[in-house]
């Protein structure tokens, strides 16, 4: 009997070692997002923050006093100006979409509001598809994911169309092309779902193998990135915690069918020595612009050094992350 009860000591404590290690029970503070940008002349085998430029939530206090923080940034480049959209959460206020400009990529201009609604909005995806400028925001309060059309680029939005009815999903992520058009959504018990369409504007379904990934590793954090004929899906790793950095994973389609595996581990990660970044990181987009890859990302700051008990969490991602094996 006492044998059983040893080697079940010994076995619990090595379990929890092991959930410990994988999704820690203490989590940092993460506080307040900042946006960073940078370029490089190849793909990079990981972005590193010490090269790159801050554009700080202290920064843009300095234009809004009221701003809280500022995050998930997409960017175009039209003609010869940069535009950055981003998530802007206001004191007292639900979270709109700002607006950031540059004519050379390194030193950017607030430019206020350019969308904001009765309903939380933020991860503002923004593309150019046959001549017009399209905005797929995270708009999961209202229960849909809406596609908004440019009046007047950049300044002026409305919604044109509805994608997905009457889901709530967060970070919903659209590829498009003559042979391909998908879209990657999350759900709050982190399921990423794949949806799959015959154009931007026809019927958004679920794939015949809908869930592609369960777990810790399964919502979006950022524009899929098409290099040397593949496509790269930023996917936010949470094993520390919501926004802790974020990792690549290939999709591969084929015959109707679609393959994903994981590429980069933390290709984006926080950094102690950047006070911006030191919490944690969570979104990017990097596009191949003028024959060099420029990228857009945001990463949260510690509020202080102390840690927070979270045993259920790192529970129910261990459960989640363990599901995903055998789903």
């Amino acid at each position: 009997m006492k044998k059983w009860i040893v080697f079940i000591s010994i076995t619990s404590v090595i379990i929890i070692a092991i959930i410990n290690y994988r999704t820690p029970f203490f989590r940092k503070n993460g506080g307040p997002w900042s946006i960073g940008f940078g370029s490089s002349a190849n793909f990079p085998d990981r972005i590193n923050l010490r090269k790159n430029t801050v554009y700080s939530l202290e920064k843009l206090k300095e234009n809004n006093s009221k701003t809280e923080f500022l995050a998930d940034p997409f960017f175009l480049k039209v003609k010869d100006t940069f535009y950055i959209f981003f998530e802007h959460k206001i004191l007292n206020s639900i979270a709109e979409i700002g607006l950031l400009s540059s004519t050379d990529g390194l030193n950017y201009q607030y430019r206020g509001t350019v969308l904001k609604e009765p309903f939380h909005l933020s991860y503002p995806q923004v593309f150019k598809h046959k001549n017009e400028y399209y905005m797929i925001p995270e708009s999961k309060r209202a229960f849909s994911v809406l596609l908004y059309k440019a009046k007047k680029f950049p300044f002026q939005w409305s919604v044109c169309d509805t994608l997905i009815k009457n889901e709530e999903y967060v970070d919903p992520t659209i590829f498009l092309s003559d042979t391909l058009n998908i879209m990657a959504v999350c759900d709050k018990s982190l399921h990423l779902y794949l949806y799959e369409a015959d154009s931007l504007f026809g019927s958004w379904k679920l794939h015949k193998d809908p869930i592609m990934i369960i777990g810790s590793e399964a919502r979006c954090g950022g524009r899929f990135i098409p290099h040397k004929n593949k496509l790269l899906l930023p996917i936010q790793n949470c094993t520390n915690g919501y926004g802790y950095g974020l990792s690549l994973y290939e999709v591969a389609t084929k015959n109707g069918n679609y393959k994903i595996k994981k590429t980069k581990n933390l290709f984006l990660q926080p950094s102690t020595e950047i006070k911006e970044f030191n919490a944690g990181m969570h979104h990017i987009d990097m596009q191949k612009i003028d024959n060099e890859y420029y990228f857009v990302y945001d990463g949260c700051r510690l509020i202080d050094n102390e840690k927070n008990l979270n045993i259920k969490g790192a529970l129910k991602l261990t459960y989640l992350d363990l599901k995903n094996l055998f789903f």
